[in-house]
């Protein structure tokens, strides 16, 4: 299959292109002109690079001529600062609605987009797909604006939806200021490490397996052609306090640090408790790694340079 992948050389994104090329499948992968981030991608002779920025997506169906799947990662505003960017987040809305065009003038059969946790809001309870949602940030009143708009145009011009609500991703290549990130850093340099009291319920996924469950979905999508657009949260089966977490990364590290548990007092609490029967029962995979599989990897990344 040929795949089209936006975003690709995003945390996610590459892990999500290294997948598709291991199973066989032809990658565009498009990035920015003249973006460094180029190099993160592997060396493959199954890989093009498409330069567009996200103002251009509509034209990409004029630098590839066909294409199965898009999957969608491209968003701009990612960073903390640019969540709350109202005219920001509107633009990725257009854009995304303009790519989903272009794929499907490329003759791609499917379209997926990335979704957040954000859409949902503070949730006390089990999430699932039918959960309603009500979110708090620009970031994900967005996200969840876009699935509205972007599941009926899909309908109009007649390719499957797909809409991708990822919880709490981690991995080696993560941002900084992402709370395992920052955590680790400190850790591993013995620094005091402030907290919330970390009594919410929270769900960790290692960046490989979300990866894998992207491309998995998108796979499935792809030979299951009778429905018209579908939601799915991705998440792990590991569900637990969030100071549980706190706690087994402090082991693995070895620290001797501080634990200021209740330091910081978040505005927002947000609790992660997702049902995930829905991706379980399309792809019949949850995860590869534990968390303490996965974290371990961070770790060595860290220590490694």
């Amino acid at each position: 299959m040929k795949f089209v992948v936006t975003g690709s050389t995003g945390f996610i994104g590459r892990e999500v292109v290294s997948r598709l090329l291991k199973q066989g499948h032809y990658v565009y992968c498009v990035c920015r002109p003249n973006s460094p981030k180029v190099a993160v991608l592997p060396k493959d002779a199954n890989l093009s690079i498409v330069e567009a920025t996200m103002a251009d997506y509509s034209t990409l169906a004029d630098k590839i001529p066909n294409a199965d799947v898009l999957i969608n990662m491209a968003w701009d505003g990612i960073t903390r600062e640019g969540r709350d960017f109202t005219d920001v987040q509107r633009d990725n809305i257009t854009y995304a609605l303009q790519t989903m065009d272009a794929a499907k003038a490329m003759g791609c059969k499917v379209f997926v987009e990335t979704g957040s946790q954000a859409e949902y809001g503070i949730v006390n309870d089990v999430i699932n797909e039918d959960t309603p949602c009500n979110p708090f940030s620009d970031y994900g009143k967005a996200k969840l604006a876009l699935k509205e708009v972007a599941s009926k145009h899909a309908e109009e011009i007649g390719i499957k939806y797909l809409h991708l609500r990822i919880f709490s991703v981690y991995g080696e290549n993560d941002h900084p200021w992402a709370m395992i990130s920052s955590c680790t850093s400190k850790m591993l340099n013995n620094e005091d490490v402030e907290l919330s009291a970390c009594q919410q319920q929270w769900n960790f996924l290692y960046v490989k397996d979300c990866a894998k469950q992207i491309t998995l979905l998108s796979e499935w999508a792809y030979c299951n052609m009778e429905t018209n657009h579908e939601v799915y949260n991705l998440a792990s089966e590991d569900t637990r306090l969030l100071k549980s977490y706190i706690e087994e990364m402090y082991s693995l590290t070895g620290s001797s640090s501080q634990l200021l548990y209740g330091k910081v007092v978040p505005k927002n609490l947000v609790s992660l408790n997702p049902d995930i029967t829905k991706l379980r029962n399309a792809i019949g995979f949850v995860a590869d790694y534990s968390f303490a599989q996965g974290y371990q990897n961070v770790i060595n990344r860290y220590k490694n340079g």
